[in-house]
């Protein structure tokens, strides 16, 4: 299969129209299009001929951030930031990645990307403009790479004259940013920066903060920390729009006690924010990640296409067609 490139088949389990209904779509909106076709004679679809057809199915983006953090690692927050720009490119949004992990596992999931490439650091210290740093990665993807110079950020940061942070990380780059991107994906460390808070305090309604965890204690403790750490710099700001706010349960194994247990308990304490989607513990995702496989070269892939499909619902790229 073309890796640039979604069957109408993966494009039905993601959005949840009928493969008729999508060929029907084609044929009607693509008429004049070259398209391209696979083996049995499947019709292939680019990221603008996707966005195309499907176009009806988005709820309106521009500018949206998709903040993804929590302080305890290995909960898969640089696997769905991966699944999540990959998927949205591949329907033709116009998307930038923002790596924000000195460790870049985000970047280097891509290998087009030359060593020691600028980073956020660099526009931090006024080296660099935000423009100057993204890389391209396909027509309808884009990253801002990362690398262990952006360790120097927080140094950076607490010698430079005290600043008002919401306006002037909004004038440094995410103003510019929004304006060009439909979806604008941050992958986080596992740590409390102040470049992430500053992030978080930028957050308003439309944007939409993920918390993935795993059904241990541990991940409920970095829970507890992060949304500390976000509530108070947002408090002290007197921030009013609010994004949203989901607890991803990730590796989820629906069949053991302790991880019902835990369900539980984090429902319990955050009842508002618990997502009801549980992403259970998945070949295909580890797969895809750790073989860098572009979503629309998956093969068998139904269950990780369902997972996307509930995914994007849940960050409300979908509208939900069941109401």
């Amino acid at each position: 299969m073309i890796s640039c490139t979604f069957a109408l088949s993966q494009v039905s389990k993601l959005v949840g129209l009928a493969p008729a209904t999508l060929n029907a779509r084609v044929n009607t909106l693509l008429k004049n299009k070259k398209i391209l076709r696979g083996s049995l004679n499947r019709i292939l679809l680019m990221p603008d001929q996707v966005k195309k057809i499907i176009e009806d199915q988005f709820n309106p983006a521009s500018g949206k951030i998709i903040y993804i953090g929590n302080l305890k690692g290995g909960v898969g927050k640089t696997t769905l930031a991966y699944l999540i720009v990959e998927t949205l490119s591949m329907l033709g949004l116009k998307v930038c990645a923002i790596d924000l992990d000195i460790q870049a596992n985000l970047t280097q999931q891509f290998d087009n990307i030359k060593a020691s490439p600028p980073v956020f650091a660099d526009v931090i210290d006024k080296k660099a403009a935000i423009q100057d740093i993204i890389i391209n990665i396909h027509p309808t993807l884009d990253i801002i790479p990362s690398s262990l110079k952006n360790s120097l950020i927080q140094k950076t940061l607490s010698t430079q004259t005290p600043k008002h942070y919401l306006t002037w990380f909004n004038l440094l780059c995410l103003s510019y940013l929004r304006s060009k991107y439909d979806v604008i994906v941050v992958d986080t460390p596992p740590s409390l920066t102040t470049l992430n808070s500053i992030f978080c305090l930028c957050l308003k309604a439309g944007d939409h903060l993920i918390i993935p965890a795993c059904a241990d204690e541990f991940s409920m403790i970095g829970i507890d920390m992060f949304l500390e750490d976000i509530n108070g710099i947002r408090e002290s700001y007197k921030v009013k729009s609010n994004p949203k706010i989901s607890i991803i349960l990730n590796k989820f194994f629906q069949n053991q006690t302790s991880n019902i247990d835990m369900f539980a308990k984090i429902s319990q304490l955050y009842p508002d924010i618990l997502s009801k989607l549980t992403i259970k513990d998945c070949a295909k995702i580890r797969e895809t990640t750790t073989n860098k496989v572009r979503i629309g070269a998956v093969a068998n892939g139904k269950e990780l296409f369902e997972i996307m499909s509930a995914l994007l619902k849940e960050l409300n790229i979908f509208k939900d067609n069941k109401k």
